[in-house]
């Protein structure tokens, strides 16, 4: 009696034990799951917010384009570091005052998004400058960090890079 109750405990452990690895491997499928769609839906985010800060800076609106990033700011490209808000209307009035001559708008020519490994979003936007005949000024690739603030998805960072030619962001 005493082998049958044993072998009946063992049995009854074993299908816990397969309920539970087969529950538990739903539920990890499920949270791989949500962690996929809260990524997509912070890359859209993030992209939609660039999108903006763009309109922001071809309007020269200084107050708007400091609202998309969270200082202290790394401007790597001028070697600087923006401390306060005022600090990012300064230097984007500095760089907006030595643009190329004639420009008057930029357009977007391609954007990725990716997660890095601390949890913020590097986002990759290729873009051309144009003057008020529609003619290129100047082709360029900038890299911006995204990190999350308790006002949402804001850059932190920006670093000019090199744009080869057929060859797209990242």
């Amino acid at each position: 009696m005493k082998k049958h109750m044993q072998t009946i405990i063992n049995i009854c452990l074993a299908i816990s034990i397969t309920a539970f690895i087969i529950q538990h491997n739903k539920h990890s499928d499920s949270i791989s799951e949500l962690e996929k769609e809260l990524d997509n839906i912070n890359k859209q985010v993030i992209e939609n917010s660039y999108r903006q800060y763009v309109k922001d800076f071809i309007a020269n609106d200084f107050d708007s384009i400091a609202s998309h990033f969270h200082p202290p700011v790394d401007f790597q490209a001028y070697g600087l570091m923006a401390e306060t808000k005022e600090d990012v209307i300064n230097q984007y009035k500095g760089m907006k005052s030595t643009i190329q001559e004639g420009y008057a708008y930029s357009v977007i020519d391609d954007i990725k998004v990716i997660r890095t490994k601390n949890n913020n979003y590097l986002l990759c936007s290729d873009y051309t400058r144009y003057n008020i005949n529609n003619e290129i000024l100047f082709e360029g690739r900038t890299h911006y960090i995204y990190v999350f603030t308790g006002k949402g998805w804001k850059m932190n960072s920006l670093e000019r890079k090199e744009r080869i030619k057929d060859q797209s962001c990242m």
